[in-house]
């Protein structure tokens, strides 16, 4: 009898306990995981095609990911500070458009800012023809992944 009063205890905090998980965890921690992913083959890639030394890669990434770390951040802030789509245009009022336009700029203006402030640092860290290739490897890498997720997609998603 005691064993089964267990067992019936037990079911019951584990069907609880499962149900109280909130059910978006399962996605957000997929997602985790596939921007780590993403993030490993980056630096893969970007190692790759600038032949880092290890000496040079131990003072490049430090650098180049505080980098990509700023960026996040701006690109965070504009996407909360509006809810902005392309397909929804007509929608805006002329100050809801200039004042996107606004937000728009000032985070370009601050990723030009970092991007001069990433090259300033790795300059005497990486050759300058690095630092050159750089802008590449990136780009190669983002045209990549893209081509990547669209081959992924359904047919009928294509067009």
């Amino acid at each position: 009898m005691k064993n089964i009063l267990l067992i019936a205890i037990a079911f019951c905090s584990i069907s609880a306990t499962v149900y109280a998980q909130n059910p978006h965890q399962k996605s957000r921690d997929e997602r985790g995981k596939k921007n780590e992913k993403i993030k490993t083959l980056k630096i893969a890639h970007i190692s790759n095609e600038l032949n880092l030394t290890t000496e040079e890669a131990e003072k490049f990434w430090p650098i180049y990911n505080e980098h990509e770390r700023s960026m996040m951040k701006i690109r965070h802030e504009l996407r909360s500070k509006s809810k902005f789509r392309p397909d929804s245009t007509e929608k805006l009022s002329d100050d809801e458009a200039n004042k996107l336009i606004e937000n728009i700029l000032s985070m370009k203006t601050a990723e030009l800012t970092f991007q001069k402030e990433l090259i300033s640092n790795l300059k005497g860290v990486i050759p300058p023809v690095k630092i050159l290739k750089l802008e590449r490897a990136e780009r190669t890498f983002r045209e990549m992944l893209i081509k990547e997720l669209r081959d992924r997609r359904p047919e009928k998603r294509k067009k």
